[in-house]
């Protein structure tokens, strides 16, 4: 059996000194001690070059003066303010680990039932949680991985505020005009935004003659293919809408304002689509996950995003745990919850990227379908697995999937033995 901590443990060279490092904004707190616990230094750092010349100054002087032979630094990644200091430290070959925000804080709440915290308290308990093995894995994202993260993670936000505008959109017409999400289910749609951008006040509507109205619509979808059915609908609906009158004007001008920023997001959202996929390309990786039915272009550049280089990666478990979809069993005194649940201690960009794949492998791919429609229907005994349970396998299993298309550079060609897609 593999003891992780064990592994983690022989990383750290005999006698080292231990720099624990707790980032912040403005200011990063730092705790120097030994391999017996033993500390040494806190001081303060700023986060520009010169401050971190200095914190590796600082931290030689002491390991010359213990005599240690290296130095090992636990950085806590919390928020993104220890990105910069990570980067310094890669250029400058000095060895750096990386410790969970969740780990550190029960670590440091279990030592002090107090529940005090500060600044050099969180980077102690960095450096202990580092002396002690309980430390993450981390490589830095490097050259056109770098790049292509960085594209992927600009996608997420740009689409998290797109949604929140389409949120709040659909939020004033519930006010404004309740009928009009019944008329049309996708506010955002063609017809939709030109209707809205023509009047979207139903009392105004119901007073134009449905020609005026529809001609109206027309000039404001400039040109673009109109439903025609739905906008005749939407006026005769208008009529008795029971929409709020008092302050219509108002939330008027705040429809055609956020109209214009969705619209902005839209043909962002659309030219970073674009580079991401054009980048994903130049990737060895992206033609062999393409080859599996059902992977889109954008889900495949976000895996390629997400995972980075296969080289770094041992086998095929080190990517379930990475994106937190390995199965987490919970129970007390005999009893648990009725299906079981993934353990979610990952990536959540590489979880979203892994729904969204196995949502469109199940829909495409008829060897996965069958085999998840065998997880689904299989005897009790057996243990059959709840409509979630099968998605969460999917994913788990599209991940061995890709670690062995892309390790051993193949292309996809299914087959099933025993209920079990293997690739070709």
């Amino acid at each position: 059996m593999q003891n992780n901590t064990a592994r983690k443990l022989a990383q750290i060279p005999q006698g080292a000194l231990i720099v624990g490092v707790d980032p912040h904004k403005k200011m990063h707190a730092v705790v120097m001690m030994t391999q017996q616990a033993r500390i040494l230094t806190k001081l303060k750092i700023g986060t520009t070059q010169t401050d971190f010349d200095r914190l590796v100054q600082t931290a030689q002087r002491e390991a010359t003066q213990i005599g240690a032979p290296s130095i090992l630094m636990a950085i806590e990644a919390g928020g993104h303010y220890w990105r910069t200091l990570a980067y310094y430290l890669q250029e400058h070959t000095i060895a750096f680990r990386l410790i969970n925000p969740f780990t550190l804080k029960r670590r440091r709440e279990g030592d002090d039932l107090t529940r005090r915290k500060t600044d050099y308290r969180d980077a102690t308990a960095a450096a202990e949680l580092l002396r002690t093995g309980q430390f993450t894995e981390t490589r830095l994202p490097e050259t056109q991985y770098a790049e292509l993260r960085a594209l992927h993670q600009a996608r997420r936000r740009l689409t998290k505020e797109y949604t929140r505008g389409r949120n709040l959109l659909r939020g004033l017409l519930d006010g404004l005009f309740p009928e009009f999400c019944a008329v049309f289910k996708d506010p955002t749609g063609q017809t939709a935004l030109a209707v809205l951008i023509a009047c979207p006040v139903p009392a105004h509507i119901a007073a134009q003659p449905v020609g005026e109205f529809l001609r109206s619509v027309r000039q404001a979808a400039s040109g673009k293919r109109l439903g025609v059915k739905k906008v005749r609908t939407l006026h005769t609906v208008a009529a008795t809408s029971v929409g709020v009158k008092a302050g219509a004007h108002g939330v008027h001008l705040e429809l055609q304002l956020l109209i214009q920023r969705l619209c902005l997001l839209a043909d962002q959202l659309s030219q970073l689509e674009r580079q991401l996929v054009t980048l994903a390309q130049t990737f060895a990786e992206y033609g062999y996950i393409r080859s599996v039915p059902g992977m889109g272009a954008l889900t495949v550049a976000g895996l390629i995003a997400e995972i980075g280089p296969i080289a770094h990666y041992g086998n095929a478990k080190d990517l379930v745990k990475l994106a937190g979809v390995n199965p987490s069993h919970s129970e007390s005194a005999e009893k648990g919850p009725t299906y079981t649940p993934m353990s979610k201690k990952g990536r959540a960009g590489l979880r979203a990227c892994l729904w969204q794949a196995a949502l469109g492998v199940l829909r495409s791919n008829p060897e996965l379908r069958t085999w998840a429609k065998q997880l689904a229907t299989r005897g009790p005994q057996a243990n059959p697995l709840h409509k979630r349970e099968v998605l969460g396998a999917a994913m788990n299993k599209l991940l061995r999937l890709y670690f062995a298309l892309v390790s051993k550079k193949q292309m996809y060609h299914p087959r099933v033995v025993s209920g079990e897609l293997v690739a070709a």
